[in-house]
């Protein structure tokens, strides 16, 4: 039987979202904040892939292009609000570090790294914020120079000097 356009398009949204809801996730939650609470950038995330998935080209991979959506619609939420409240979502739910059988002083200290890990992230500006969310995901240098818009001879160096900041910061808490 034959799938008509709009059930093959729902499929497709479906599937992308199943496989990069993980990483819509943690950008989503590095870029939650007093602006903008995770619900709500996650659902306009959700929105966007949706509106935006037949413009996808093609000319990058897909996880480039989702990454680079989910920063933009951030980055966007941002810039048009900034008296929402900040969501209760814990680093636990959108990082999925929930573990039933995991060893509990173990995870609680994990999540307090991740705790102070967002703390830290929370205050860089929206560019650095996106490239170490990269970095720290494993993304290579292309595709975060991909995703940015950065020369990729750039991402190295912003990388070391976001990192120093942040080890400088860290020391400060």
């Amino acid at each position: 039987m034959k799938q008509t356009p709009d059930a093959a398009r729902t499929a497709r949204y479906e599937e992308m979202t199943r496989l990069y809801a993980p990483v819509i996730a943690k950008v989503c939650y590095l870029f939650a904040g007093p602006g903008a609470g995770f619900d709500d950038l996650y659902q306009e995330t959700l929105l966007n892939l949706w509106v935006g998935m037949d413009s996808f080209r093609g000319d990058a991979a897909v996880s480039t292009w989702i990454y680079r959506m989910a920063i933009n619609t951030c980055i966007t939420w941002h810039r048009r609000n900034d008296r929402h409240s900040r969501s209760s979502v814990s680093a636990e739910e959108a990082f999925g570090l929930s573990d039933p059988d995991g060893d509990a002083a173990q995870q609680t200290e994990r999540l307090e790294e991740l705790r102070m890990l967002h703390e830290l992230i929370a205050g860089l500006n929206p560019i650095d914020k996106a490239i170490i969310t990269l970095w720290l995901d494993e993304r290579p240098y292309d595709e975060i120079a991909a995703v940015t818009g950065i020369n990729k001879s750039s991402v190295a160096v912003k990388i070391h000097r976001i990192k120093a900041r942040l080890v400088e910061k860290g020391k400060n808490l």
